[in-house]
């Protein structure tokens, strides 16, 4: 399978977004690991019982099924902080041999490598990575924090990540998440354009597809959905049809 390489500036979206794919990737009968060394799992449980519900406030009733339903699909690796790299590759392969796993979310690869100029080490783990997901049939998100831009409205892309460039070499996609914060503003002012996206997902890189470019998103705050426009309503994110 493959490594894609999720990036953008802190406070971007990133993991929320995550959070609504691996909970879209469950309702399609895939085996969903979050490793997240910035968020509680509980918080990250949350966010995702939120977005399923479509709405701010969901029922009790609701986050039982919700809990419920995540039995044997979606796992979560309880620690903070920083950790040893070997230790995040052991879990993807137990995660992938023992439990038939096919999705895991690593957030973030500086958590994994605390030197920023680590570049060796850097390429060893995620080219360790790439490995583990094609010898298991694995598909591995790796996040990861772009470089600090003059200023925060133009999108990064894969030539701003942080590290070394054999980041990017050795992933098989990298996807950029932007929010539109210079729409925010204006919208706050009372200026700005409403039918201009919340957000930009970004594909620089897909090594075996045939598609790059950019796919607009609108943000939906009572679901903390990303939409496909303006006007559509929070997805059932439980049910794939």
């Amino acid at each position: 399978m493959e490594v894609t390489l999720w990036l953008g500036v802190n406070g971007h979206g990133k993991s929320l977004l995550l959070g609504q794919l691996a909970t879209s990737f469950c309702s399609q009968g895939e085996k969903v690991l979050i490793i997240s060394f910035e968020m509680k799992p509980v918080t990250t449980l949350a966010r995702m019982c939120r977005q399923a519900s479509m709405g701010p406030n969901p029922a009790i009733g609701f986050i039982k099924s919700f809990s419920e339903w995540t039995d044997e699909k979606l796992w979560m690796y309880d620690q903070q902080g920083t950790v040893k790299s070997d230790r995040v590759l052991a879990v993807c392969r137990y995660f992938a041999k023992e439990l038939s796993g096919t999705h895991v979310v690593i957030d973030s690869l500086m958590k994994c490598i605390a030197d920023d100029d680590g570049y060796n080490e850097q390429k060893r783990f995620v080219d360790s990575l790439t490995s583990i997901a094609r010898d298991n049939n694995l598909h591995i998100h790796l996040v990861h924090h772009s470089r600090k831009l003059s200023d925060e409205n133009s999108p990064p892309g894969k030539m701003d990540a942080k590290g070394t460039g054999a980041i990017t070499d050795q992933v098989d996609n990298c996807v950029t998440i932007w929010r539109n914060k210079r729409k925010e503003s204006e919208m706050a002012k009372g200026k700005g354009d409403p039918d201009a996206p919340d957000a930009l997902l970004i594909v620089d890189k897909q090594r075996n597809g045939e598609w790059e470019g950019r796919i607009a998103l609108w943000y939906d705050r009572d679901s903390q959905q990303f939409l496909p426009s303006r006007h559509a309503k929070p997805m059932d994110l439980m049910c794939f049809w």
